[in-house]
């Protein structure tokens, strides 16, 4: 049975960059096990991608009819306030907790894939070597 971990949205987004930099020979095990692993996280990421949004959209500056500032990219205005108020928010919202099941396959072909420690079942995290400890 799939062990249940708590992970929070930073360690989301540093497993989606991992995966993004992460190459693998077309048609590898490696590959599908991959992209089995970005097909489940995608709603988790999505998820956090529409919360970032609505943070952003919070704090954008609007004018006094209620209307959102925008400028000549389209994009939202943000006050000085703003600006402190969202990224207080952004912070809350990294730090912010799901819970995940592991997944369970074999780790034939990514165990060399440290970043995956946590998240894929049997794969264990990138001990740090003595010169680290010694720093």
């Amino acid at each position: 049975m799939a062990q249940k971990v708590l992970k929070t949205n930073a360690e989301l987004l540093e497993l989606v960059r991992a995966l993004n930099v992460t190459p693998t020979e077309k048609g590898s095990k490696a590959e599908a096990k991959l992209k089995k692993i970005v097909d489940k996280i995608k709603p988790l990421f999505e998820q956090y991608n529409e919360k970032r949004e609505d943070i952003r959209l919070d704090h954008a500056h609007t004018e006094s009819n209620g209307v959102l500032d925008l400028n000549e990219k389209g994009e939202y205005k943000f006050t000085k306030d703003g600006i402190k108020a969202m990224s207080k928010d952004m912070k809350n919202l990294l730090d912010e907790t799901f819970e995940f099941y592991q997944f369970t396959f074999s780790t034939e072909g990514i165990d060399s894939f440290k970043f995956l420690a946590g998240w894929v079942e049997g794969i264990e995290p990138e001990q740090p070597s003595q010169d680290d400890e010694q720093v």
